[in-house]
Formats: structure tokens, sequence, C-alpha cells
């Protein structure tokens, strides 16, 4: 086979791909019912047996929860693992997420009086700080650095 013939089933793949993770969900199922009736007539039979079964996995997600040693199949055990698994990692994210959220918002602007009235004592003083590149200190100093913003250093030939 050569490259000419297999692009063509790679561009599929790649469009299928695209399709499905850039576009919503409602826009997707009406594109999928449009280019792919059996596909998407898999898919509403998947959702009306989600429906069917919802209180039985309710109720095993339940005794999964209440009981960590409640044993179904090694399958659904094993697949509730990695659920769970999952969750606690979303649930952790979203946690760190609103965590840092929270001092970006002080930070911006909880104190912005305070940083206008000490602005112009912070241009006087120069405090030297430890550097993250090594042990030197590195004096900030102000704003101001005594040459045109416009001027561009030009390496010397040598």
């Amino acid at each position: 086979m050569s490259d000419n013939e297999s692009s063509p089933l790679t561009n599929q793949f790649v469009d299928k791909v695209t399709l499905e993770l850039l576009m919503n969900k409602n826009h997707y199922n009406r594109y999928l019912s449009q280019t792919d009736p059996k596909k998407h007539q898999e898919h509403m039979d998947h959702l009306a047996k989600m429906k069917k079964y919802r209180n039985w996995i309710i109720n095993t997600t339940t005794e999964f929860l209440d009981n960590h040693t409640h044993q179904v199949t090694t399958e659904v055990n094993e697949a509730f693992d990695v659920y769970v698994r999952t969750m606690i990692r979303h649930f952790e994210f979203k946690k760190l997420e609103n965590e840092d959220e929270k001092p970006d918002e002080d930070m911006l602007f909880g104190d912005m009086d305070q940083h206008e009235n000490n602005k112009e004592e912070e241009e006087e003083v120069s405090q030297p700080t430890k550097s993250f590149w090594g042990k030197n200190k590195v004096v900030k100093k102000s704003a101001n650095f005594g040459y045109p913003m416009n001027y561009i250093p030009r390496m010397k030939d040598t």
C-alpha cells in the first residue's frame, strides 16, 4: 500500500477525532445522525440502557462506596476502581484550582490602595534579593535605565 492510499484513511481518522473532541455534544450528535445513522443509533441505544439501568447503577455504586470489599465481578470491580481514582483526581484538581484562584484575586485587587501609596517608596529603595540562577545577589534598580528605550546594542564585528 502506498502513502497516497493510506492518506485518506488517516485524514478520516483525524477528521473524526477532531469532530468528537471539538464539537459540543448536541452538535456532534446532530452531525452523527446525519453522517452515520448506525453509530448514532448505537449511541441512542446506549443512552436508553443507561436510563433503564440507572437505579441498579446507583445502588451498585452506593454498595461499593459503603463496602470496599463488595464483589460483583472482576471486570466491574476494576472498572469501579479506575472510575473512583479518576474522580478523586478530578476533585483534587478542582480543589487546587479553587485554592489558586483565591490568592490571585486577593493579590490583584486586595491591596491596590496600599500598593499605590508605597510605589514611590519602592522605586527609591533598592533591596538585594537572592538570585534563582546562582549564588550572587541581585539588586533591583529603578525602572529608569539611563538610556532611551529604543536603544538596541549592536554586536561589533570581530
